[in-house]
């Protein structure tokens, strides 16, 4: 196969995905300020740079950024892989191709089903949890989730607490 039928291939490949509004993989920002990433631009296949800003939500466009391809989705992982490892972005969607290359899952990714999950547990499952991650983007989103569940205030102080842990870089206490 030459050069030319390889660069056809690939754009058949992210022009397809585009039309159909079908892309690999969809990353959404989790934490309320900006987020600066470079990303492949899919018309001219040359890094750019992308900022997300607003509320962190799955149909706030100016917060996700969507992969049409998995040689894109390659190139974004390697360029933005302290934003997945601190858990500053997390996909919405997946390919089982793309979970299989991943090499190791971060302590600090979470869904938002397994933070529900682990709110509704007794407390100690909270702060083994809480004490896992090792930024404070993820806990901040358990903040914003129990709140929206309307959690106990013992719970919302030891999320707090751990946050303020991370921000200060103290580890926690030993119990």
């Amino acid at each position: 196969m030459d050069k030319q039928a390889i660069v056809d291939s690939y754009e058949r490949e992210v022009f397809s995905a585009m039309a159909e509004n079908k892309p690999v993989v969809t990353y959404v920002k989790t934490i309320v300020g900006k987020v600066h990433l470079t990303v492949l631009d899919p018309y001219s296949g040359k890094p750019v740079p992308v900022t997300l800003q607003g509320i962190p939500a799955p149909n706030n466009p100016k917060a996700v950024v969507q992969i049409w391809s998995t040689k894109d989705n390659q190139f974004f992982m390697q360029m933005n892989r302290e934003h997945l490892a601190a858990g500053i972005l997390k996909p919405l969607t997946t390919q089982e191709e793309v979970v299989s290359k991943q090499e190791t899952v971060s302590p600090n990714t979470i869904s938002d089903d397994e933070i529900t999950e682990i709110l509704n547990k007794p407390y100690m499952a909270l702060k083994n949890k809480l004490n896992s991650f090792t930024t404070p983007a993820p806990v901040y989103r358990f903040e914003r989730m129990a709140e929206e569940l309307e959690k106990s205030e013992k719970i919302l102080e030891a999320i707090r607490a751990r946050a303020s842990e991370l921000e200060l870089g103290d580890e926690p206490e030993a119990e």
